[in-house]
């Protein structure tokens, strides 16, 4: 199977393309900020269930998990931002 941008597997960002769909349907509801805040929150909520019922890595305390998943979001908010913003102001016509 091709992988795409970073060796992101196709399946990963069609999973990912899903959640975002149904961002979008709230945000015919509900302001942007509201939606990033409900997304943002559910992210935490399933990451704190995943946490406390890992079957491996007990040692692992919440602070160290907390620091992992903060240093992946930022990875992740940054590359999203690298690879949308050029396509985004080419749309507008914004150098």
């Amino acid at each position: 199977m091709a992988e795409t941008r970073h060796n992101i597997p196709p399946e990963f960002l069609d999973a990912a393309d899903e959640f975002v769909q149904l961002a979008n349907k709230f945000n015919d509801k509900y302001p942007r900020e509201w939606v990033r805040a409900v997304m943002m929150y559910a992210a935490a909520r399933y990451n704190a269930f995943v946490w406390v019922t890992r079957e491996g890595d007990h040692e692992q305390s919440l602070d160290a998990a907390v620091a992992y998943y903060a240093s992946e979001y930022d990875k992740m908010l940054r590359d999203n931002v690298d690879e949308i913003e050029p396509v985004y102001r080419k749309s507008r016509g914004v150098q």
